[in-house]
């Protein structure tokens, strides 16, 4: 039965208990042990006529048991020990003894020496119900052994004998009751304790209810004088709440003026963007996965023709929102300018010329600032069947049509900043197989940064780059849909955490 005066006073009635139980079962466990080293002797008196087959195995199994538990008190009383340990050697002591026949035909006094063991244990032991559990097994166990070995018998035999039933029931009836005697100490206990102190509480009770009493008197003066101090402050709140409400509606008028303004900027920058019918003139057979985190994005793609060689670029600039939409501008329109306005085609003379803008754009020499951008950047010449790749951080990848996979890595350099080696930087080109069929990715890091799946991990760039392989069996709209499909339920509802850019084609 489990107390609710335990929480409710405060009583630890689960330590109360092992306490007593170890004190208890101390004093039990003395008297077993004091029982079996000056009275259990006297048990032999009626076999001191009978012949005995071997005289020493008779001294060793009715006077060892006597002589072991007294040196093991010995022990107990200098090391204190458990108690538990100590009915576990005197229920071994006595049982082993038990155990022994002088005359294996005698099953009647076996029967009766053995069932009047299992009482006294029943009567002196004191455990918890497991360790009787424990005791009972053990017990059967070294009755069959020693009757085994010294009756020349096997372990049916001794289950066939007569009266092993009536003795197993005894065993079983005596632990329980022994079992059942430690609940009933137990709950007898804890309902004794937990009372006790249950009225000591309930009497300090008392006199704090007569404190509080008094208290209230005073209080109640108090309180006439709080009203008035609570009105006073009930109209100071009032007025506050009205200035709020003022403030709320001038930050609610600002943000819609603010959100408006960006909703615009939107506008400008998708005008600035390849439109998806020109960007499917270049690459019929592609798509684009293009979602900002906000409204504006730092993220930007671009696609032009210039002397039959098409340059398709995607472009992760420094922030999100409006400072990466600022960058997304300024990459734009130097791409404009070296590609359609100095006719340049070589990715690699792309990017270093990009750099050389964005740098003198911002006056990096001359300030802080040292914004940028990560650019994947592929030229394709269908006429000559060649594709060339330059990356600033970004790579490409191409699958076959076996679904092979292969990443070209950028340069581990970003367009734009100050550098300690100078403002000349230099990229490498590289060659990319012209394949029919074979599929073609460029990115941003926004898909692989998300969060999100169950335990709020990153997706990473491998289970992209898997992902990559799946889709690149399907039709190119399929891709684009099943791309939107897993970057949604990957988020699982966690908030966007980057702007989200995929550019794929197929020859």
């Amino acid at each position: 039965m489990k107390l609710n005066l335990t929480d409710s006073f405060g009583i630890n009635l689960v330590d109360a208990w092992k306490q007593e139980y170890i004190r208890i079962g101390s004093i039990y466990a003395k008297w077993g042990a004091l029982l079996v080293i000056f009275l259990f002797p006297l048990s032999v008196i009626p076999e001191l006529p009978v012949p005995k087959p071997n005289i020493n195995i008779w001294y060793l199994f009715r006077f060892g048991p006597s002589v072991i538990m007294a040196v093991v008190f010995l022990i107990h009383q200098k090391f204190k020990f458990s108690h538990e340990l100590l009915f576990e050697i005197i229920a071994f002591c006595l049982f082993t003894s038990g155990a022994y026949m002088v005359d294996c035909s005698d099953w009647m006094g076996y029967i009766i020496s053995v069932s009047t063991i299992f009482f006294t244990s029943a009567v002196l032991v004191i455990l918890r119900p497991f360790y009787f559990i424990i005791n009972f097994i053990f017990v059967m166990a070294i009755q069959v052994m020693v009757h085994s070995y010294f009756c020349d018998a096997s372990v049916a035999d001794y289950f066939l004998m007569r009266g092993v039933n009536i003795l197993i029931v005894i065993g079983v009836a005596c632990f329980s009751i022994a079992a059942f005697r430690y609940y009933i100490l137990k709950n007898n206990f804890m309902h004794r304790v937990a009372l006790q102190e249950a009225h000591f509480e309930l009497q300090e009770r008392n006199q704090s209810l007569i404190k509080a009493q008094q208290d209230l008197r005073f209080k109640s003066n108090q309180i006439s004088e709080q009203n008035e101090e609570l009105q006073m402050q009930k109209e100071e709140i009032q007025s506050q709440r009205d200035a709020m409400e003022q403030q709320k509606d001038y930050i609610e008028r600002q943000n819609r003026d603010i959100i408006g303004s960006i909703r615009y900027a939107k506008r400008i920058q998708n005008a600035m963007l390849p439109s998806e019918k020109y960007f499917k003139s270049i690459l019929p057979n592609s798509f684009i996965y293009y979602v900002p985190r906000d409204i504006v994005s730092g993220d930007f793609y671009y696609a032009a023709e210039v002397n039959g060689k098409k340059v398709i670029a995607a472009v992760d600039c420094t922030g999100h929102g409006v400072p990466g939409a600022f960058m997304s501008l300024i990459g734009e329109t130097n791409l404009n300018e070296i590609v359609i306005g100095n006719q340049i085609t070589s990715p690699e003379y792309i990017l270093e010329a990009l750099h050389e803008g964005v740098y003198n754009m911002l006056r990096q020499s001359e300030s802080e600032n040292q914004d940028g951008m990560d650019v994947a950047l592929v030229v394709i010449d269908e006429e000559n069947q060649q594709i060339e790749f330059a990356g600033a951080k970004s790579p490409l990848v191409t699958i076959d049509v076996n679904g092979k996979l292969n990443v070209y890595k950028g340069d581990k350099v970003t367009i734009g900043g100050q550098r300690e080696d100078g403002n000349l930087l230099s990229f490498k080109k590289q060659s990319v197989p012209f394949q029919k069929g074979m599929h073609y990715y460029l990115f941003s890091d926004g898909y692989a940064d998300q969060f999100g799946g169950t335990k709020d991990k990153k997706f990473m760039l491998s289970s992209f780059k898997q992902l990559l392989v799946e889709v690149s069996k399907l039709p190119i709209i399929e891709q684009y849909n099943v791309l939107d499909r897993s970057f949604i339920q990957w988020k699982n509802g966690f908030a966007q955490t980057d702007d989200v850019m995929v550019i794929g084609f197929k020859l």
